[in-house]
């Protein structure tokens, strides 16, 4: 999709000036919480939130008390979000670019790229007159955009969704603002007891897994916290190799090896999944030693999707968890 030049440079610039030194009103709010680990901040996202006559407060992922009243222009800097914001409800008049690669929204050009969830074109944001921008507040480069968009007089608010709970939780802020709350009863609620009946295939066995994260220009083994795949793992009572041996970081094929996981599951980041499996190949493998693990003997290698194990799944956790739980805990 092309991007649209909006205003100048000069333009810009104006509504920067006009917005300095505006003040945000204070609103006391004391709400029970779920915790959220962000890279900046550690920070709580209210699991209730406060419903006023002009508005939704509530508490984001850097502990920002965020005032959001009937927003008609959003603007959402990952692609993830922008399928949140529309579950719940809402429209966009811009986006980040992997809304486009990455999802099937079937926007028309007046919906605007703008740019990258990595460096995203803080120009052409407030070019688009914004009323509300969702951003992430797990990347540094849009958590730095705060000031600017802010002294251009935008209400920003910042999560972090890294399990079915944060997204729980950031979902039901977002189903409040859209005054949709049956929204929220069908892509929260519901999915919740699609989670819970998946949950019940555990058999007490706390298998362990190695879980591997792959682009075309790296290999990572991840961990139980910080991913989408590595919390569905730990959630469905598994024991991550990797979250007690940081040689696992360094692709240590000795480390693997002695921990020798029941499991290994790989999911790929980026739009390149051949050159992603490629690189899983010549790093791990291709090493005679991995016809050795139990996993591999046993048939239990798995490449698993990225839109449901990278990226947020969204309305598709419950199908993410049951996926799962058929593999590791099958049905008799």
């Amino acid at each position: 999709m092309k991007k649209r030049d909006i205003l100048l440079p000069a333009i810009i610039a104006a509504l920067l000036l006009s917005a300095c030194g505006k003040q945000t009103e204070s609103v006391s709010v004391t709400t029970d919480s779920v915790s959220v680990a962000t890279d900046n901040v550690s920070a709580d996202v209210t699991s209730e939130i406060v419903e006023k006559t002009n508005g939704i407060v509530f508490t984001d992922a850097l502990n920002r008390e965020v005032k959001v009243e009937n927003p008609q222009r959003v603007v959402t800097l990952l692609g993830s979000f922008c399928d949140e914001w529309l579950l719940a409800g809402g429209s966009v008049v811009g986006t980040a670019s992997d809304s486009f690669s990455n999802y099937d929204f079937g926007f028309d050009e007046s919906v605007v790229d703008v740019g990258s969830h990595m460096e995203p074109d803080v120009e052409q944001i407030i070019a688009l007159t914004p009323d509300f921008v969702i951003a992430s507040a797990a990347l540094d480069s849009q958590v730095e955009l705060l000031e600017t968009l802010e002294n251009a007089g935008i209400t920003v608010a910042y999560f972090e969704v890294n399990s079915f709970e944060d997204y729980r939780a950031s979902f039901e802020i977002l189903t409040k603002i859209t005054d949709r709350e049956d929204l929220y009863e069908k892509y929260g609620t519901d999915v919740a007891a699609q989670i819970d009946a998946a949950k019940t295939q555990i058999d007490g066995r706390k298998p362990t897994v190695l879980f591997i994260r792959a682009a075309a220009s790296s290999v990572k083994i991840k961990g139980s916290e910080g991913t989408v795949g590595g919390e569905i793992l730990a959630d469905l009572d598994t024991v991550n190799i990797a979250d007690a041996n940081s040689l696992l970081e360094d692709l240590d094929m000795e480390a693997i090896i002695a921990a020798d996981p029941d499991y290994i599951f790989v999911t790929t980041q980026g739009s390149d999944l051949d050159a992603a499996l490629a690189n899983v190949e010549e790093l791990l493998i291709s090493n005679p030693a991995w016809n050795s693990l139990q996993a591999v003997q046993n048939n239990n290698y798995y490449v698993i999707d990225k839109a449901l194990y990278n990226s947020k799944p969204n309305a598709r956790w419950g199908e993410a968890y049951q996926q799962l739980a058929d593999i590791i805990y099958p049905k008799e």
